[in-house]
């Protein structure tokens, strides 16, 4: 494999572990959203993806709130083909609190490390905006930051609403200079604390799918 193209499947491992795990929003987005666990509570995501470029690979991200506002998540993403593994640690924080019918920020700062790559830094910026009847707007901006002093910056706009048991979304994310991916899912919960969703998209002409579960405790 090509260095160019161990780089783009490096990325997008790293944009689908970093960049996904959320509290409330919650796979199938891609997108994340301003939120975080209550104190004490915690969650762990598993899903399966057939990326545009044809790979599959395969996630587990828990994640935990020990203090008010702060949640610790860390994950590992398997590219089946390539055995190509993606481990991350990250924090993120509730800036300002939650608002049914407004907006609130929040912020995440992590690490990764690839196989065979150096070590890279992340951050993301959050906003959520909420309205009783419309549903939730999400905004991501951030950038992963490559130990060659290479930084390449990521983007999302997600809106999600629910219908009955069931929460609908669009959502469109990307990076600078490449086409971006668009989306769409359905999420339910099939226990109390059990939910399962899926997502199609589109990006270059290609098609992407995810499947997963999240279990919450």
């Amino acid at each position: 494999m090509s260095h160019f193209g161990m780089q783009r499947k490096v990325v997008f491992l790293l944009l689908g572990l970093v960049c996904t795990l959320q509290a409330q929003a919650g796979r199938p987005l891609t997108v994340d959203d301003a939120n975080v666990n209550d104190v004490g509570e915690g969650h762990v995501e598993g899903w399966w993806t057939r990326a545009p470029n044809g790979s599959r690979s395969w996630t587990v991200a828990p994640a935990y709130a020990p203090i008010q506002n702060v949640e610790l998540g860390a994950g590992i993403a398997r590219e089946q083909k390539t055995g190509l593994e993606t481990l991350n640690v990250q924090a993120k924080f509730r800036i300002t609190d939650s608002q049914e019918n407004g907006c609130h920020v929040g912020a995440v700062l992590g690490a990764a490390r690839t196989t065979g790559e150096s070590s890279m830094g992340y951050v993301n910026a959050l906003l959520t905006c909420n309205h009783p009847t419309l549903g939730s707007l999400h905004t991501n901006l951030g950038a992963l930051d490559f130990a060659s002093s290479q930084r390449v910056g990521t983007w999302g706009l997600a809106w999600e609403r629910a219908y009955g048991d069931i929460t609908a979304h669009v959502e469109v994310y990307g990076q600078p200079r490449d086409k971006p991916t668009w989306a769409t899912g359905l999420r339910t919960n099939i226990l109390p604390k059990l939910q399962l969703d899926a997502s199609v998209g589109r990006q270059a002409g290609q098609n992407l799918v995810t499947l997963r579960t999240k279990w919450m405790f």
